[in-house]
């Protein structure tokens, strides 16, 4: 318990905002330098919030995170200067050093203040370039809604 209560504390120190995870299950490899987090897993980084059944952070060998996949009945909030977006899909992958996010498996994506709607079977976006790319498959095609002022 003790080490845990350290890594904790460390990994509070690593990130810009304090990410907060908590679920029924941890396990740490300093080996593989992955912390794995299992079952009802909500993890929080300021107004920033995911909830999934799996998530696993990999860590560089300085021990700083380079990216998390979250795993599971995904559902997420991300906010950025202008906007709330809300949604959900299969494996959510957010990369720390280029702040990418992947969307992936069943990816739905609103914009609260505008409803605007995405979604698609890939979603990838980028926060700090603030681009985005919807990818769709030979089932489900690219599903866009957006509101139109006239």
């Amino acid at each position: 318990m003790k080490k845990l209560i350290i890594f904790i504390f460390l990994i509070s120190f690593i990130f810009a905002d304090v990410l907060h995870i908590t679920s029924k299950k941890f396990f740490y490899d300093s080996k593989k330098l992955i912390s794995v987090f299992i079952g009802d897993v909500n993890a929080t980084k300021g107004k920033d919030n995911i909830l999934a059944q799996k998530m696993i952070i990999y860590f560089n060998k300085n021990k700083k995170p380079i990216k998390y996949i979250a795993y599971g009945n995904v559902k997420f909030v991300f906010n950025d200067q202008n906007a709330t977006y809300k949604g959900h899909c299969d494996k959510l992958i957010y990369n720390f050093l280029t702040t990418d996010i992947y969307l992936i498996g069943n990816a739905f994506v609103k914009k609260l203040q505008t409803n605007e709607i995405m979604s698609g079977e890939e979603i990838k976006i980028n926060r700090k370039n603030q681009t985005l790319e919807v990818l769709g498959n030979n089932k489900k095609p690219v599903n866009i809604i957006i509101k139109v002022n006239q």
